[in-house]
């Protein structure tokens, strides 16, 4: 659901919170107390010496969103990575459901939404046919892949989706209430645990502001879903509690709007909510697509709080990653994904593959610069040739040269033929290394 739109940002000089961060700073301890989380976990499940020791671990609730025909692929393994040092998670989804044999309970987010709207509302459609289908068979895999009634290019699934959000701040709420952070993210988002108490430590819980990656729809700037956006005490008791009834009310206005979190962030800003943009420390990127380089100097030295798009192996493959730091105790910085997990990976070149040096990035200054080669061997040449490639692909007879590095992923040949993939990890090394040590960093993001 990446909807990117041009962000307009400035950099200003900041104090540096070297000192604050000593003082937040925590050690990692071993533990093998029982977890009780709050209503999705029935049963024991140890907590893994790797979870950070904070206190305030009991004021933050986490809510997922999800679908029902996602969800068995995707919340066991999320749950098990990402947030396995989580108190208080809660699942949401369009169908109430358990998950291996009732470890993980999914509420139904839309089961509030009037008779009327639903009755009359053709994203509905998929709603009440899977309900059916799991009320008589138990089984809803017929309904993966299927597709909306009217808009046939747009999965049925999804077209559902933007009636969830405000529902979900309601019902975490209800669930949940009086805590002091509520995070809300996707299936496939991974939150880095241990850097995120340590941010949330400095925030105060009781303003109007909340935080996320902050993009444009309709003139409304609103917090990316899939990156992540948390919300304080504050408004959420604004919206859940004094105007009581707010999702009712959008809901008779969705159609106007393409999405659920674009509809949450005007119902909190109509409301006194206060939008901080914090990209790219959240971020709707995969560590596999960050891209680093003279193209995209963004990420760098700000730490790490949320990633996106991230499949059940690749959770794993990062947590993996995390559990192997040495140095735990230190922020988890976008330099430091870089240099210790993306280059180890990063070969050569890669055939079945697609770097994504044909894409031209947020800023457009990432990727897409087209060269007149015709072959993979001259678009290694053109790639050498030009001091500011740092990466480079070719298909379909077009070679794209990047400006940074993205690893990619991997791409079956189609009928315009094979993907090849190629990095200048020469110039990628050479321009780390000449960068300033991240010795100065903050919290506030380059779209606040």
């Amino acid at each position: 659901m990446l909807r990117w739109s041009p962000r307009s940002f400035s950099i200003w000089i900041r104090a540096s919170l070297l000192t604050i961060l000593l003082f937040f700073s925590f050690s990692f301890l071993s533990s093998h107390q029982e977890r009780h989380h709050d209503d999705f976990f029935r049963g024991e499940f140890p907590k893994p010496g790797s979870c950070p020791s904070s206190t305030l671990v009991q004021n933050i609730v986490i809510s997922v969103k999800t679908g029902a025909t996602e969800a068995a692929a995707k919340i066991p393994i999320q749950m098990r990575t990402t947030l396995r040092c989580a108190e208080h998670v809660f699942f949401f989804s369009d169908l109430e459901q358990d998950l291996e044999d009732g470890q993980y309970h999914l509420h139904d987010a839309l089961d509030t939404i009037s008779p009327s709207i639903v009755e009359n509302n053709q994203d509905f459609e998929f709603y009440k046919k899977q309900e059916v289908l799991w009320k008589t068979q138990k089984n809803i895999t017929s309904l993966h892949g299927a597709k909306h009634p009217k808009a046939t290019n747009d999965l049925a699934a999804w077209s559902l989706d933007k009636w969830k959000n405000i529902h979900m701040l309601e019902k975490t709420w209800a669930l949940k209430p009086d805590m002091d952070w509520y995070i809300f993210i996707d299936a496939d988002t991974y939150l880095v645990w241990s850097n995120l108490l340590v941010w949330l430590e400095t925030l105060d819980p009781t303003s109007k502001s909340y935080y996320g990656s902050a993009v444009t729809w309709g003139g409304i700037r609103f917090a990316h879903g899939g990156s992540g956006y948390i919300i304080p005490k504050t408004m959420m008791y604004e919206l859940a509690v004094n105007q009581n009834g707010t999702a009712a009310h959008w809901d008779t206005k969705l159609h106007d709007h393409c999405c659920g979190d674009v509809a949450l962030s005007a119902a909190l800003q109509e409301h006194g909510g206060i939008l901080e943009g914090r990209w790219p420390l959240i971020s709707g990127e995969a560590p596999w697509t960050m891209p680093f380089g003279p193209g995209t100097t963004e990420y760098r030295c700000w730490p790490a709080m949320t990633m996106h798009h991230l499949t059940p192996d690749g959770m794993e493959e990062f947590l993996a990653y995390e559990e192997q730091r040495s140095h735990k105790s230190v922020l988890l910085t976008h330099t430091e994904i870089l240099q210790d997990f993306l280059l180890p990976q990063i070969p050569l070149s890669r055939s079945n593959w697609d770097n994504l040096a044909s894409e031209r990035g947020d800023f457009g200054r990432t990727g897409g610069i087209s060269s007149n080669a015709t072959s993979f061997d001259e678009c290694t040449k053109a790639c050498e040739e030009d001091e500011k490639c740092f990466q480079y692909s070719f298909h379909g007879q077009k070679c794209s040269i990047g400006r940074s590095v993205r690893l990619g992923h991997a791409k079956a040949a189609d009928s315009e033929g094979t993907w090849q993939s190629g990095w200048n990890k020469t110039r990628l090394v050479k321009w780390s290394k000449e960068q300033p040590y991240c010795n100065n960093i903050t919290f506030e993001g380059e779209d606040n």
